[in-house]
């Protein structure tokens, strides 16, 4: 399975868009034709990915929301589960201002 849906996102065109914006992406994301195709060759389970900046403009470019590019969900546990789970216990900003009256 292809670890982005560019593919996926470029078989929705027409042949004139698809054969367009083939030519066209290399340009906007600043990469060769050859790293483009390698990009929609991306298999899930692939050690090398695309950097974020430019998922995000293909992202754009294909009118997705974040995140929505990928195949694949990105897990991990925030900063407060950490925390909890190492028993750290959460410190609370305090305001160093003091209200003049």
């Amino acid at each position: 399975m292809d670890k982005y849906k560019i593919n996926e996102c470029m078989e929705k065109l027409t042949y004139n868009q698809h054969k367009l914006i083939k030519r066209l992406i290399p340009e906007i994301i600043k990469a060769s034709i050859n790293t483009f195709h390698n990009y929609r060759k991306l298999q899930l389970g692939d050690d090398k990915d695309i950097p974020y900046e430019t998922v995000r403009i293909l992202e754009v470019l294909f009118g997705l929301e974040v995140g929505e590019l990928a195949n694949f969900e990105v897990k991990g546990k925030s900063c407060r589960a950490l925390f909890k789970e190492h028993h750290i216990a959460l410190v609370q900003p305090q305001d160093n201002y003091e209200v003049e009256s």
